[in-house]
């Protein structure tokens, strides 16, 4: 009896010495920037999609070896049934579902939020370490990253870490500003008054490297200095940017960071700062 149990303890096994690590690196390449800006982009993509798979496998598994128990031995053991199941959703489902949705087009023709604020889920649907601080924005690579409210650009550089490509734009007299992340290049100087609508850059992949489809701007709300003073922006977009509407004065309203399906903005021709340049280009 002991036997006819082996091959199953074994198969079981033997995906759990791949599940794991795999789970491992996904994981690391969707928190380090100086992993994931080193490998082909869809290194991880391809890793999590053979990942996924061999998850279903050992879910499947764990099902027969539960009704195979239960004919033997006449008893049940779910626990690596719960196992798999948790395995299933966090590894699986979730991002599958965060796959449809960045695929489907939204039918007001407003651009996708693949990470809302506050969010334990990355916008690839995978668990996050700790709540997510704003909101990512779906653009298309190298498309216009749009100024969300009229201000003065105070940063825009490298910051070499999980936002990669910065730019700040503090929004007088409200006492709040805008943070955008991971921008292929720059558009705008540290001092620059901008627009609402205005082109400050292009979509990118720099930072927290954003699988294919998923690319996006990572658009934060701060109160004064303190960066960790941060509320949801999206209660204050007031929708894609028009510029024959005339937008409140009293109050901070944002528009989206992006270009909304079939609408057209005008962008500014300030100078590009790309990745090449030296950080000592920029000044904050």
């Amino acid at each position: 009896m002991r036997e006819s149990r082996t091959p199953g303890r074994l198969s079981a096994g033997r995906i759990s010495w791949f599940v794991l690590p795999t789970a491992v690196l996904v994981f690391a390449g969707a928190s380090s920037p100086w992993m994931a800006q080193r490998v082909p982009r869809f290194t991880f993509p391809t890793v999590a999609a053979a990942g996924a798979a061999l998850i279903v496998l050992s879910f499947v598994n764990s099902l027969v070896q539960l009704v195979r128990r239960r004919r033997v031995e006449g008893h049940l053991r779910f626990f690596p049934v719960v196992v798999n199941v948790v395995a299933l959703v966090f590894l699986v489902l979730l991002p599958l579902t965060h796959l449809v949705r960045a695929v489907t087009p939204s039918g007001d023709g407003a651009p996708r939020i693949h990470a809302g604020f506050g969010d334990w889920l990355g916008s690839e649907g995978y668990p996050r370490m700790s709540p997510h601080r704003g909101v990512d924005v779906a653009g298309r690579m190298g498309a216009d990253v749009l100024a969300a409210a009229d201000g003065r650009v105070t940063v825009a550089r490298d910051n070499r870490d999980l936002c990669g490509w910065i730019v700040v734009i503090d929004h007088d007299p409200y006492g709040l500003r805008t943070v955008y992340c991971h921008f292929s290049e720059v558009a705008v100087r540290v001092g620059d008054n901008v627009k609402r609508g205005q082109r400050i850059g292009a979509v990118g992949t720099s930072g927290q490297r954003a699988w294919p489809g998923f690319e996006h701007v990572h658009l934060e709300l701060q109160s004064g200095r303190n960066i960790n003073a941060i509320e949801d922006p999206l209660p204050r977009i007031v929708g894609c940017f028009d510029d024959t509407k005339v937008y409140p004065a009293d109050r901070l309203v944002l528009t989206y960071p992006v270009k909304c399906s079939g609408s057209a903005s005008e962008g500014g021709d300030d100078v590009v700062l790309t990745a090449g340049l030296a950080n000592s280009t920029f000044t904050s």
